[in-house]
């Protein structure tokens, strides 16, 4: 095998890619982190349930992470886009960027995220992270008591409904237009205290993008709300599936990566971490992942033992940025 040029790539400057960069440069690990800054909870004020740093900014995190890098002389940071991916005959990695530079690699971790696919309706995007929310656990508490909207995209969605009543009392479920619901399971949170109304038409913002007003395809306004909705995903980059990567077909994981607990792709030397795979999608749960990535490489590195430890071309006077 020719020596590639980094022992290990991670695509991708979220949590999920910051920790395993971390793990990696803490074990003498070559490793270049390729970020393109645009992480998927950059709406969002703040990040909660992050042990330490509840309430950060979500941008602030990942600036920290990055700084957290420094000492580790064996990691550099291009702050750059991957627009392609190969696994070669030799089972290295070949990556080119959105400079025309091309990066060989003998283990690549993909933390490449997701894109939620928002429902059509006037004003949702606009208040996406700032009133309109997809995880209790993440943004439960700060609207906690209020009225609260589930915009129901599918029958999936009731099982989010019955979470958020550990938040508030006052709960309304919206269908989509087209979304049947069991009769045996609107009975059952009918019987909770849960309503139900006909489908959300649009949704009027404050200025400090809180939902001031949800107007439903029927004309009727039910004022001031949290509104949460379980938006289907699709990933935000073609490279799992372009490296052979299995996606979830159906459920709450469709969408998403099938691994195995220690981030493995099923593609000898493709780690896959983070909102891209099936997990928790939270903060932390995405550095747990990443983290453990990292580790499961340098063991596998160490047994293997095919390259030199600390060698390659991820040095710290050759940075890009980070």
């Amino acid at each position: 095998m020719t020596q590639p040029d980094t022992e290990v790539a991670i695509v991708g400057g979220g949590p999920g890619g910051l920790s395993a960069a971390l793990t990696l440069g803490r074990a003498l690990r070559a490793t270049v982190l390729y970020d393109a800054g645009a992480p998927r909870n950059a709406p969002a004020h703040a990040a909660h349930n992050v042990f330490t740093r509840d309430g950060t900014s979500p941008l602030e995190l990942n600036r920290i992470g990055r700084e957290q890098l420094g000492p580790y002389t064996t990691v550099e940071v291009r702050q750059r886009r991957v627009d392609d991916a190969e696994r070669l005959a030799d089972g290295t990695f070949a990556l080119r960027d959105d400079h025309g530079e091309r990066l060989t690699a003998r283990h690549l971790i993909l933390a490449t995220g997701v894109v939620d696919e928002l429902p059509p309706i006037d004003g949702l995007r606009e208040l996406w992270g700032t009133g309109v929310f997809h995880c209790p656990y993440c943004h439960g508490w700060e609207v906690r008591d209020q009225p609260f909207v589930m915009i129901a995209q599918g029958p999936h969605a009731l099982h989010m409904a019955r979470m958020l009543r550990g938040w508030t009392s006052d709960l309304t479920i919206c269908p989509m237009e087209g979304v049947a619901i069991d009769d045996a399971e609107r009975q059952e949170l009918v019987a909770l205290g849960v309503q139900f109304r006909p489908a959300v038409q649009s949704l009027v913002g404050a200025a400090d993008g809180t939902v001031q007003d949800v107007v439903l395809a029927n004309g009727e306004r039910l004022g001031a709300a949290a509104v949460f909705t379980s938006a289907p995903v699709r990933q935000r980059s073609p490279l799992p599936e372009k490296l052979g990567c299995t996606l979830h077909s159906e459920g709450m994981f469709a969408g998403l990566v099938e691994v195995d607990e220690r981030g493995s792709a099923g593609v000898p030397g493709l780690w896959v971490v983070g909102d891209a795979s099936a997990g928790f999608p939270q903060v932390i749960a995405a550095a747990h992942e990443g983290s453990v990535a990292g580790a499961m490489i340098n063991m596998e590195l160490l047994f293997a033992n095919e390259l030199p430890r600390g060698r390659g071309t991820a040095t710290k006077g050759s940075q890009h940025g980070g």
